[in-house]
Formats: C-alpha cells, sequence, structure tokens
C-alpha cells in the first residue's frame, strides 16, 4: 500500500474545505427580528410635588374663665356655630354684684370728701378744692403780714415778741397750705385707687359671661355684612365643663375650645430638590379620602426659608377654603402642588432598555434597528419622559430587544 507523507495530509484537508469554483464568499445576513412599535409623542405635562399633611383650622383658641364661680348657664354645645361676640357660658353673679356695689360705696365716700362727681372727676385740680382754696387765702394773709415785719424788727420799731409771734402765724399758716395741698392730693390718689377698684369688680361681672373672641377684620366685617353673614366665625370643637359645676380660674382651667373653619391651613414637608419649584401663591389641588377623587382648590401661603439638614427638607404652609364646611381640621390630606406647564417627549416604558448605567431606545429607521441615546426625566405608569435625538417620525421599538443591535434589520410582527 502507497504510504502519504504527513506533510501532504493538512494540504489535502485545505483542499477539501476550500469553497467550490464559482460559490460566493460574502457573509450571511441574519433573518429579520420580528418586533413591535410605538410612537414617539408629545405630551402636555403639568409638574406637580406632591405631599401629605394634617388640615387644621386657620384659628383654634382654647377659652378658660378669668373668675372663679358656678356655671349657671350653657349657651354653645360641640358643633354649634359661635358668632364673635356671642356668649358661651354664664357664671353666677351674686358675689360679683355684691363686689361691685361695694367698691363703687367707697369711691363715692371719697369723691363726696373731695367734693367731686363722675362728671368732673378726672378734671381734678388740687389748687381748686374748697379746703385748699381757704388754706392758700389764710397763707397769703398770713404771708401780707409777716412781710414788713423783718425791717420793722431790724429797726427796733416792734419788739421781739411781736415780730415771734407774726412769724409763727406765717408758719403756721404756710405749713397748713402746704399739708393741705398734699392731703388733698393724697385723698384724690385713694379715690382713683378706689375707682380702679371698681373697675376691676365691674370687669369681673362682665368676665362671668365667657364670650367669644373676636378676630381681626372682625368690625369691618360685621358693619359691611351684619353680624351673622360674615365667614369668621368659629364651631365648637369641645365642652370641657357642664352647668352647676364650679370651675377655678387659677390655675387656669380651659372650658372650651374654638375652630375657625371656613379657611383651614395644613403644612407639608417638601424635599430640598424642588426648592425651586415651589412659589407663594401657586394652586394646590387637596384630597382627603372621605371625598375620593374630588378636587379642592388651594394655594401657597407661606415657605419655611430655612432647610432642615437633618432631613434635607424644608416646609410650606398650604391655605384651603372651606366656605362649605366639608373639610374637618385634624383630617389627612394629599395635595399637589402645581408647577409649571411644559411639553415633554415620552415612549412607553416597555420601550426603554437600561444596561449598565446607560439609557437608550431603539427606534425604526426604514427596515433597520438604531439605537438612540437617551435622558430619563418624569416617569408615569403609561409613558417615561425622555430627551434624545430621535429621527424625525420615527417610533421606537417596544419588543425584540433580546435580538436587536444597532443596525439589525427588522421587520414588524405579524407582517407578511
Amino acid at each position: 500500500m502507497m504510504r502519504r507523507s504527513p506533510l501532504l495530509l493538512p494540504m489535502i484537508l485545505l483542499a477539501g474545505c476550500s469553497p467550490k469554483p464559482g460559490a460566493s464568499t460574502a457573509p450571511t445576513e441574519l433573518p429579520p427580528v420580528p418586533i413591535t412599535v410605538a410612537a414617539v409623542e408629545s405630551r402636555a405635562y403639568q409638574r406637580r410635588v406632591l405631599g401629605t399633611g394634617t388640615l387644621n383650622g386657620i384659628e383654634d383658641v382654647q377659652l378658660a374663665l378669668k373668675v372663679d364661680g358656678r356655671i349657671k348657664a350653657i349657651h354653645c354645645k360641640l358643633g354649634d356655630l359661635a358668632i364673635p361676640g356671642a356668649v358661651l357660658l354664664e357664671v353666677e353673679t351674686v358675689d360679683l354684684k355684691l363686689a361691685v356695689a361695694e367698691a363703687q360705696a367707697a369711691l363715692n365716700s371719697e369723691m363726696r370728701a373731695l367734693s367731686l362727681t363722675t362728671e368732673n372727676f378726672d378734671a381734678f385740680d388740687a389748687n381748686a378744692n374748697d379746703a385748699v382754696v381757704i388754706a392758700k387765702a389764710n397763707y397769703e394773709k398770713a404771708k401780707k403780714t409777716f412781710d414788713p415785719y423783718p425791717k420793722l424788727q431790724a429797726t427796733k420799731a416792734v419788739s421781739d415778741f411781736e415780730f415771734l409771734q407774726v412769724q409763727l402765724e406765717f408758719d403756721v399758716a404756710k405749713s397748713k397750705y402746704s399739708d393741705t395741698i398734699a392731703n388733698t392730693n393724697a385723698a384724690f390718689a385713694r379715690a382713683k385707687q378706689k375707682q380702679v377698684a371698681l373697675a376691676v369688680a365691674e370687669q369681673h361681672l362682665a368676665d362671668a359671661e365667657l364670650r367669644v373672641p373676636e378676630p381681626a377684620g372682625w368690625g369691618a366685617w360685621a358693619a359691611l355684612m351684619g353680624p351673622s353673614a360674615p365667614p369668621l366665625r368659629f364651631v365648637v370643637a369641645q365642652r370641657m365643663v357642664s352647668a352647676g359645676e364650679r370651675v377655678p380660674s387659677l390655675p387656669i382651667t380651659n372650658v372650651y375650645r374654638l375652630v375657625m373653619t371656613y379657611l383651614l391651613k395644613l403644612v407639608v414637608t417638601v424635599p430640598e430638590r424642588h426648592a425651586a419649584e415651589v412659589r407663594v401663591g401657586q394652586p394646590v389641588e387637596v384630597r382627603v379620602d372621605a371625598y375620593g377623587d374630588k378636587m379642592f382648590a388651594a394655594r401657597v401661603a407661606g415657605i419655611n426659608p430655612t432647610i432642615d439638614p437633618s432631613s434635607r427638607t424644608f416646609q410650606v404652609e398650604i391655605e384651603v377654603p372651606n366656605l362649605g364646611g366639608n373639610l374637618k381640621p385634624g383630617g389627612f390630606a394629599r395635595v399637589a402642588i402645581l408647577g409649571d406647564a411644559m411639553t415633554l417627549t415620552t415612549v412607553p416604558p416597555q420601550a426603554l432598555v437600561s444596561f449598565a448605567g446607560v439609557d437608550k431606545v431603539f427606534v425604526q429607521v426604514g427596515d433597520r434597528a438604531v439605537a438612540v441615546p437617551v435622558r430619563v426625566g418624569i416617569r408615569d405608569k403609561d409613558w417615561i419622559e425622555v430627551t434624545g435625538k430621535f429621527p424625525a417620525g420615527a417610533p421606537v421599538l417596544t419588543s425584540g430587544f433580546s435580538q436587536v443591535v444597532d443596525g439589525s434589520k427588522i421587520t414588524l410582527r405579524g407582517a407578511p
């Protein structure tokens, strides 16, 4: 048998693997990848800063009695509207009225001593008092008598005894005049004290009626619309006492809690990154669980100028009109602070391809897939904001990514 040389074997193998004469040497292209597509959409969007908070009345006050006493009558119960100036409750007034009568009698006694009346009390002048006028006249008379005596004594025209007698009369008249003025002023000071004591007693009597406080601006509202029409009214949120109960003024014991609900406020905490997006006066949408998707219009009323370094957040105060009384203080609310309107370029969420920190989408250009790097913005359940250089009118691929690279041949799924 003929033996082949080992050196000839590779040549024979190579010859066997060589293409046949006339065969093509170009690489074979993969078949088109079936894909689905969706349009790149321009979408109108209004930026929203979301938050949550607790609704509170624009005014929330607790009232206590200024006088000790037993509760005589209760006029407002839980949930009642309380118009400013209205009586909430009354305290028994027998002792308070006796205190007023006693103070009045003491003042009258002092006023009679000074010959004063209620009309001329505040115009009191000690020099016009009868006793002072008499003392002053005696002093001036004694002075007129005494004035020539020093010269007469110097010329020995009068004896030392006469001089001393006239000087004594002058000194007594002068001292009595000074004492009379001092005593009259002291008596008037006592009368003023009695007047103050009477005012205090009368105030205690007035305080026996606990009234709804008048907020700022109430007078102007009431003058314009009448006392029952203005929205500046309270609601009784809590009553802590009952008729017949004795309540001390000290220590302070709160008896009513009133809340003003025509306007509510809530404070939401906003992340620092939204600081440039929130401004005073911005519209706000408020929703509460009790009313489902119903929206209550509100506005940004104030912004804390500082940021909490521990949480990197800042507080925003929101005012919510509540003339209908639908919203309740203490309730939980979700808010959306409405920012500027804008137009976004969006694609379906399934069109986004993310790998190794790089985001991109594939677009259909003819029968080819073209990769477009994008920057992702706002995300929604039905769309994602993307920024990139998109070919005009080119749709994005929404499936087939596992078999597609930049430049891959593609065909619409289900196409012939």
